[in-house]
């Protein structure tokens, strides 16, 4: 595939979010994941007010094609850690270096914020439908053996 010309930002406070949405809400259908749209946008215009969160947009021609959102904890284990919580290229652009791109734009924030490293999460049904393990795997990623466990409050 010819690799597309991508260009990424962080969305800053006061920009109009409703591009992000979008690719946000489109991720999560095509993830199956339950978090309703309303909600979804809610939680990205809020991240987008917080200094240690961001918000990346891939932008190819001048269409969004491609998103991520990276959020920080402190801790004793790590100092500050961050989640890159949601990757996402519309798959007509996949392949063509875009979330490599992101993850790029996503490490380079997390050493101005002083992170110490960066997790991601990938769900059985990522794993089943795309084969998340092994593209994390070159982009250096491995797995601790950790389970995650949540609780709704």
């Amino acid at each position: 595939m010819k690799r597309a010309s991508i260009s990424v930002r962080r969305i800053c406070p006061g920009e109009d979010t409703t591009a992000a949405e979008e690719l946000l809400i489109r991720f999560f259908r095509e993830e199956a994941f339950s978090t309703p749209n309303t909600m979804i946008i809610q939680h990205c215009r809020a991240l987008v007010q917080l200094g240690s969160c961001g918000l990346f947009i891939a932008e190819s021609s001048g269409q969004a094609i491609g998103i991520a959102t990276v959020s920080m904890q402190y801790g004793i284990e790590y100092g500050w850690l961050g989640e890159m919580d949601d990757l996402y290229v519309v798959p007509s652009h996949r392949g063509m270096g875009v979330a490599r791109e992101l993850v790029v734009a996503v490490e380079t924030f997390l050493k101005q914020q002083g992170a110490s490293g960066y997790q991601v999460t990938l769900t059985p049904h990522s794993e089943k439908t795309r084969g998340l393990r092994e593209f994390y795997g070159k982009l250096g990623f491995s797995t601790e053996g950790r389970e995650i466990f949540h609780r709704e409050l």
